[in-house]
């Protein structure tokens, strides 16, 4: 999958993979990181040359116009995806600027992340998403705004350890003089009431009665599913049953007899 080139489209060009230099024309001082949650990539800037566009992992698969530069952050290993079974393949044809661990021979435009400098940078090793990896990248770059689309960390994993750490630098962002800009959609940087100043911190009773509704949503699909999984469980055993009498037909059985025991079996497994 190649990104389309539009008039928008920043002109990067790699300088050294080996230190991940690269030079961009014209320079941006706003960039969109962009992921894979649906529900804000409607307001992505894809036409807006203000912006310099960046996507990660197989977030290619999301993304409707162009990227000036990607970033894949995992090992050789782990980096193939069920999702896209192409991706390897894609990355090897990739054109733009691709932040990985380390240089690789399957992707040629890959960059050698800077982890080092992005350390010094911070001032400490916190690297737990690839939320934080962009940010680092964009405040070392001096952009002046980082605008997160289709990222929220809510779920499993991401949300107990990929949300504060990206959280974190975003936070740091901030400190640094940068302008963050979040929708209303994104769970980062949300909070559902204000410590101490209202009787219960913990999330709404709303949220519960929520989560419960799926629950039992969830429950009576089950349940429809078992029912359904019985009723063919029947038929196939009652369809089994016919094929034994069939061939003891054929032996000179007694067809009473058989039918009988047919009829029992079948109505044992719906049960």
């Amino acid at each position: 999958m190649a990104f389309e080139v539009t008039p928008a489209c920043a002109e990067v060009q790699i300088v050294s993979r080996i230190n991940a230099e690269v030079t961009v024309s014209p320079k941006r001082k706003k960039v969109a990181l962009v992921g894979f949650a649906s529900n804000s990539l409607h307001m992505v800037p894809w036409d807006d040359p203000e912006f310099e566009i960046w996507g990660m992992n197989q977030g290619a698969m999301n993304f409707k116009r162009r990227a000036d530069r990607w970033f894949e952050m995992h090992l050789p290993e782990a980096t193939p995806d069920i999702r896209d079974p192409n991706y390897l393949e894609w990355l090897k044809n990739l054109t733009i600027p691709v932040y990985m661990i380390d240089l690789y021979d399957y992707a040629p435009t890959s960059l050698r992340y800077p982890i080092e400098k992005a350390i010094q940078y911070a001032g400490r090793d916190y690297f737990m998403s690839s939320v934080a990896f962009m940010c680092a990248i964009a405040a070392m770059e001096d952009f002046k705004e980082v605008h997160l689309y289709g990222i929220n960390l809510a779920i499993g994993d991401e949300y107990f350890y990929e949300k504060p750490n990206a959280e974190w630098w975003l936070g740091k962002l901030e400190a640094w003089g940068i302008k963050v800009v979040i929708p209303r959609a994104s769970s980062l940087l949300k909070q559902t009431k204000r410590y101490g100043y209202e009787i219960d911190a913990r999330p709404s009773q709303s949220w519960k009665i929520l989560l419960q509704s799926r629950i039992a949503e969830y429950k009576a699909k089950i349940e429809r599913l078992q029912a359904e999984a019985n009723m063919y469980l029947g038929a196939m055993r009652e369809s089994e049953g016919l094929i034994q009498i069939a061939e003891g037909m054929d032996a000179g059985a007694d067809l009473v007899l058989q039918t009988a025991t047919v009829a029992s079996t079948a109505s044992t497994a719906t049960t």
